[in-house]
């Protein structure tokens, strides 16, 4: 039973998937009999209250905020072991491409993606391409269509995509498994 991240927050406003669609999204997965750990809400010190609004009317024994209670090692050692990792284009949804660890990336049009992904071999990219991208703005405020590249990716579509590369990544291990790799 693997706990599945979810990294909200980037370094730049103009790349964070609206909080209410994070929330949707974490009740969607409870619901979901293949999500059977628990909701662990990672990000920096300064983004807890953040995260607090996202995680608040969800079980407190399956979702957690951990926002500024890990050290960086602790990430990692998380990331490692996950069932999934949710982010946007952010440090963690790229180390845990990097890392092999089922990743899904709610990618806004602020960058290019083709250059700026997350790269790694159980990694999907969820973006919606619109006129004005990319528009390398680096205030979601500055954005005159209301982040609506990020804003029209739905939280349905994230969590198939969820359940997805969680299928994906178990159908590698037992593959692995079956011809004696893992």
């Amino acid at each position: 039973m693997s706990d599945i991240i979810i990294a909200p927050f980037s370094n730049s406003a103009i790349r964070d998937w609206p909080a209410s669609h994070v929330s949707e999204l974490i009740g969607m997965l409870l619901e979901e009999s293949a999500v059977t750990g628990r909701i662990r809400v990672v990000g920096a010190p300064g983004q807890r209250l953040g995260a607090c609004e996202i995680v608040r009317f969800h079980p407190a024994d399956r979702v957690i905020n951990e926002c500024g209670r890990l050290a960086w090692p602790e990430v990692l050692d998380a990331l490692r072991v996950a069932a999934c990792v949710v982010g946007n284009n952010s440090g963690i949804a790229h180390v845990a491409g990097a890392l092999g660890t089922p990743t899904v990336c709610v990618f806004g049009g602020s960058h290019q993606r083709m250059e700026w992904r997350p790269r790694g071999a159980h990694v999907i990219i969820l973006s919606r391409a619109i006129g004005c991208s990319p528009c390398h703005l680096d205030h979601g405020h500055l954005s005159p269509y209301g982040k609506a590249c990020l804003r029209d990716i739905t939280p349905d579509s994230v969590r198939d995509a969820v359940l997805k590369i969680m299928v994906q990544a178990r159908m590698n291990i037992l593959g692995d498994k079956q011809e004696g790799r893992g």
